[in-house]
């Protein structure tokens, strides 16, 4: 059996969707897991309240009780009153003086004893039952025994919370005092202020242990019979021993959710038998729950069924030498042989290593021809179609289009391989069938089949539909058909020759080169083409509704840096990571396109300037936060943007994306990685003449030795004095003004002097150290010193002819120029080194830092950038990342420079950290003298 065909495609997509698929599985778990737990904590912390609550309230009746039962005694003096006279005079006196007393303090029952257990008074409010001896005498005797009240709940029949306090005569206890009061209210009181409601469960026959093991018990209080009766049944069967109820329990019951959780009473009253059972309805805390994890579904079948359509998406790969084969292919059905030969045979060349295509191509031309000479068969010699029938079965062997022979009613009598390939059967398998089988389309098939016996009944010599084929495999073809009938009738009832011609890849070119026409096929963007028609198209739009749109132009920073270091793979990728930042920020009805190289533009519509440079900001926060990584290298990147308004910032789409541009411009010439919004006062002509400018001012500066050094120290940290000076480049201006780097080097850069600037540097420098001998100094070098061997040879001359110490010279080069050509930079390098110069890795940390690079080169010092040490005294991180790159640096056997000394502070600091030299404001300033 054979096996069904499934493409990459298909089977990416698949694999990738299980993933999806498990993520969002995950995620639904870990969302369920944060909210039941949230909901049990949150239910652990009601519950120890409620317990907190219960045990408050028994503990403040219980207080009461004992305080009222000492004021009693206190008051009547019942002390001396039960030493001195009859059980009957004390009897009345309970009737009369406590009666009253007992109603106004809400007190049920009062009972007095003798020490010895006789019962000698008793008030009841609603003539409760008298306490059993049992109870009352055990009661007496821990009040005998300890000397202190002793608190008792009885339940027979009702509740009430007995207070046993001792009645002394002359500090002797002479009796016993019991004051009930009934527990319903404060069950009632806490109901009201919690809204939980309890149950009070004691043993059914009284028994006096403290705790239950079973149900055997009677419920003389709860808040709601009618809801807890029926649940206390019902968790008397779910339950059999009482105690599974310790640590809670949720019940579902009656189409609801119930935390129930139970309490000892021997917590509250000490050796008291039975318990308590606190009952919360969290059925809507269930129901929450439910539906926030329906809704947590229902979003992430959303976001799974978006990220499946983006995914089929951006998995199709465009193979443009094979579209533009399919695009050329279905010439031969049209006759143009010339046309397809003429442009195979140009593509093809003699290639020593070639690939499939390369063969396809050959095939195509080979193909062409034998085309060419079948059709001018067919038209020339179709009457010996039967004597060159062993041509024709070799000629339907080899062709790639697909001829099949049928009678006039459409019965298939002969196929070539290439039909039975393209369908997935045997040739023996078509024989019989019906032609019009082979149409996908089943509604057209009775009008294919009318046709072509129309075409056997009539003079018509020619008819061509295109229908889609059916392939085994469940594929679908398109393919173009030409029917010719046959002169002559064959015994075997063929009358119709038909020729089909497989465009399938010809139609999916066709679609990709439209899409291709509005589109950037690295990242998939609109291409410049594109965005300008919906620009022009907005322009309008906007102009007339009045509102306003921003444009925004993207340049990446760096990116020609980036491209040179690490090639241009790295540059595509970078490209896509921008490509993929952008679309995930801007909004749907935004418009993203890459305009060519590395410039991006985005149009916002209904966009103010705070929004447009909202925006541009946290895009560059954004790329500043994620380092671009390839391979080993990391870079930072960031865009610079210039914005412009339509339709304000221009009378035209030319004008807008012109002043957008100049915008851009501004924002890089202000630092990159920023953003600026275009206004009047921007003047594009002085933008565009700053280069020519300072290339002349340059260029002249060179010829009338205007160039100038400023001097700054660098001082050896242990001995404090100066090891030698660093120079700086400054330009003397016409007017007199001392111009400082910053101000004409990048236009210097931009116009190709750096090349021109570092020789004359150099050999002013040599020419300053001839005429001084004390002098020792570090020169700067351009990238442009470690591409070319030319300025080494003034340096030979010094050496060699003029007697030059060349220790006395240290060349300071940017890590940037060290990268960009590795083995050049290390032939120059040594080259130099064995002349007896030194060299300085300047600005280390500050870009693409790498100590590879300071084991690949012979370099003498590491100059770690000012950057990395003006926060070390208050940065914790800062400090300890500076230590562990003086650390590094030594291991490898450099010295360490550190620029940017500004206070005492951190010089004290780089002391403690062994840095070899220091160089900073605070150890001097540049200056026009040597230090």
């Amino acid at each position: 059996m054979k096996s069904r065909f499934i493409g990459l495609r298909w089977k990416s997509f698949l694999w990738l969707s299980l993933l999806l698929l498990s993520m969002n599985s995950v995620f639904y778990a870990l969302n369920y897991y944060s909210l039941t737990s949230q909901f049990q904590a949150r239910q652990e912390a009601d519950v120890r309240l409620l317990h907190h609550h219960i045990k408050g309230l028994f503990a403040g009746t219980s207080d009461r009780l004992i305080r009222l039962g000492g004021a009693l005694v206190t008051m009547a003096d019942l002390g001396e009153t039960l030493v001195s006279r009859t059980k009957d005079q004390v009897k009345g006196l309970v009737s009369g003086y406590y009666t009253s007393l007992g109603y106004e303090l809400d007190i049920r029952q009062i009972e007095l004893y003798t020490i010895d257990g006789d019962r000698v008074g008793r008030w009841a409010q609603f003539g409760e039952e008298a306490l059993s001896p049992d109870v009352y005498r055990l009661a007496i005797e821990k009040v005998q025994a300890t000397e202190r009240p002793v608190t008792l709940l009885h339940c027979h029949p009702l509740c009430l919370l007995y207070a046993f306090v001792p009645v002394l005569a002359s500090g002797e206890n002479v009796g016993v005092i019991a004051l009930g009061q009934s527990v319903a209210d404060f069950i009632i009181d806490f109901k009201l202020t919690t809204g939980a409601d309890i149950s009070l469960s004691v043993p059914a026959d009284n028994a006096g242990i403290a705790k239950l093991d079973n149900w055997r018990v009677s419920v003389p209080a709860l808040t709601d019979t009618k809801v807890l009766l029926p649940l206390l049944n019902h968790l008397s069967e779910q339950y059999p021993n009482p105690e599974m109820l310790d640590r809670g329990s949720i019940v579902k019951w009656n189409n609801g959710y119930y935390d129930i959780h139970r309490m000892q009473l021997d917590e509250m009253i000490p050796g008291q038998a039975g318990f308590i059972l606190t009952t919360t309805d969290v059925s809507r805390n269930f129901q929450d729950i439910h539906k926030a994890l329906q809704v947590g579904v229902l979003t992430t079948l959303a976001c799974l069924i978006v990220a499946e359509v983006m995914l089929i998406y951006l998995i199709r790969a465009p193979l443009h030498r094979l579209s533009r084969l399919a695009l050329h292919l279905p010439l031969l059905a049209q006759g143009e042989h010339d046309r397809v030969r003429k442009y195979f045979l140009a593509r093809h060349t003699n290639k020593k290593y070639r690939d499939e295509i390369d063969f396809l191509y050959e095939s195509a031309v080979q193909l062409s021809h034998k085309l060419e000479q079948n059709s001018l068969s067919l038209d020339v010699k179709n009457r010996e179609l039967a004597e060159e029938r062993d041509f024709i079965q070799g000629l339907l062997a080899s062709a790639q289009v697909l001829v099949v022979t049928q009678t006039r009613h459409g019965i298939i009598r002969v196929s070539n391989n290439f039909v039975a390939q393209l369908i997935g059967c045997e040739s023996d398998q078509l024989y019989g069938r019906k032609f019009v089988e082979l149409i996908a389309n089943a509604e057209m098939r009775p009008d294919v089949q009318s046709r072509l016996q129309a075409l056997c009944n009539s003079d018509q010599r020619r008819m061509e539909h295109e229908n889609d084929l059916i392939c085994k495999n469940g594929e679908r073809r398109k393919v173009v058909w030409v029917h010719t009938p046959l002169r002559e009738e064959y015994i075997d009832g063929t009358a119709i020759l038909s020729v089909g011609m497989d465009i399938t890849e010809r139609v999916r070119a066709e679609s990709k080169m439209r899409w291709l026409a509005n589109h950037d096929p690295l990242t998939s963007l609109i291409n410049r083409h594109g965005f300008m028609e919906d620009l022009n198209r907005y322009y309008n739009e906007v102009r007339l509704s009045g509102k306003t749109a921003a444009l925004l132009l993207f340049d990446l920073d760096h990116f020609k840096e980036i491209n040179d270091t690490s090639g241009h793979a790295a540059g595509d990728a970078l490209l896509r990571m921008v490509a993929g930042e952008l679309k995930a920020r801007a909004r749907k009805s935004d418009i993203v396109a890459r305009l060519g190289g590395d410039e991006f533009a985005i149009m916002m519509l209904q966009t103010d300037v705070y929004g447009a440079e909202i925006f541009a900001k946290k895009l560059n926060e954004r790329l500043a936060g994620t380092p671009f990584v390839y391979g080993e290298k990391r870079y930072r990147i960031g865009v610079s943007i210039g914005i412009a308004f339509l339709p304000e910032h221009g009378a035209d789409v030319q004008e807008v994306m012109a002043n957008a541009d100049l915008a851009m411009f501004e924002a890089k010439r202000a630092g990159r990685s920023r953003a600026h919004v275009y206004s009047e006062e921007l003047q594009h002509s002085q933008a565009l003449t700053q280069n020519v400018y300072w290339k002349d001012v340059l260029t002249q500066a060179m010829e009338n030795k205007q160039l100038i050094f400023y001097y700054q120290p660098v001082v050896d940290i242990k001995t404090g004095r100066s090891a030698y000076c660093e120079t700086l480049l400054r330009l003397r201006m016409a007017d007199g003004r001392i111009a400082a780097p910053g101000e004409f080097l990048p236009a210097a850069e931009r116009s190709g002097l750096n090349y021109a600037l570092d020789c004359y540097v150099v050999a002013m420098a040599l020419q300053d150290l001839l005429e001084h001998p004390h002098k020792r100094l570090s020169i700067n070098l351009s990238t442009a010193a470690l591409n070319d061997f030319g300025w080494t040879e003034s340096l030979i001359h010094a050496v060699q002819k003029q007697n030059l110490d060349p220790e006395r010279v240290i060349f300071e080069i940017t890590e940037t120029a060290v990268i960009t050509d590795m083995n050049k930079a290390k032939r120059i390098v040594h080259e130099v080194i064995e002349l007896g110069f030194r060299f300085a890795v300047d600005d280390f940390g500050a870009g693409f830092s790498s100590l590879y690079y300071l084991k690949q080169l012979p370099v003498h010092y590491v100059k770690i950038d000012q950057s990395l040490v003006k926060e070390i005294v208050c940065n914790r991180e800062d400090c300890d990342f500076v230590q562990a790159l003086v650390s590094m640096i030594h291991v490898y056997g450099k010295k360490v420079v550190v620029e940017g000394v500004e206070d005492a502070a951190t010089l004290d600091l780089l002391k403690a950290m062994n840095v070899d030299m220091v160089q900073g404001y605070y150890l001097g300033h540049p200056r026009a003298e040597y230090v």
